[in-house]
């Protein structure tokens, strides 16, 4: 009887390694709507982060080459996952990473600034760094790998970038 129940567990335990070699080697997993280009997904987003240098404007164009835009942080939950995926990354040495914020003038109520996203949506969520934003010539919102914080800098700066782009739920 003893004999008999080790064959067993050893033909099943067999079958289910077979099986799951089976299901790896034919079935590759799926891209969960990211594609396949080092795009990682969260939530209803996937993410590709660069680890090139460049200043916004070829900012945008390496996202939009890559299939997204310029990342908009909407949630504490969302920023505290970039940061912690930035906060990870070997073989990146620079400190900030452009999103798509910036700033933007309200023309009737006397110029009066404020931020918004990529899309020209309001910045709702905020997390700046303490005394931040607090440059008027610095009009691009970068977030910092080591904590999250949000910085306005000046445009033209080379920092790494940080795409996204929407994927159905």
């Amino acid at each position: 009887m003893m004999i008999r129940l080790l064959v067993f567990v050893f033909l099943t335990v067999t079958h289910h390694k077979a099986e799951a070699r089976y299901r790896s080697s034919n079935h590759p997993p799926a891209d969960h709507g990211c594609g396949v280009n080092d795009w990682k997904r969260f939530r209803h987003s996937c993410y590709y982060i660069s680890d090139e240098v460049m200043n916004i404007d070829d900012a945008m164009a390496e996202c939009q080459q890559q299939g997204g835009d310029l990342v908009s942080i909407e949630s504490p939950i969302e920023n505290y996952w970039i940061a912690e995926k930035l906060n990870k990354l070997p073989k990146v040495d620079n400190r900030f990473f452009w999103t798509s914020g910036f700033t933007a003038a309200d023309k009737i109520k006397d110029n009066t600034y404020y931020w918004v996203w990529g899309d020209y949506k309001e910045v709702g969520y905020t997390n700046w760094a303490p005394g931040e934003p607090n440059d008027k010539g610095y009009v691009c919102l970068a977030v910092n790998r080591w904590n999250g914080k949000w910085s306005d800098e000046k445009c033209h700066e080379k920092f790494n970038v940080v795409c996204e782009k929407k994927v159905d739920q």
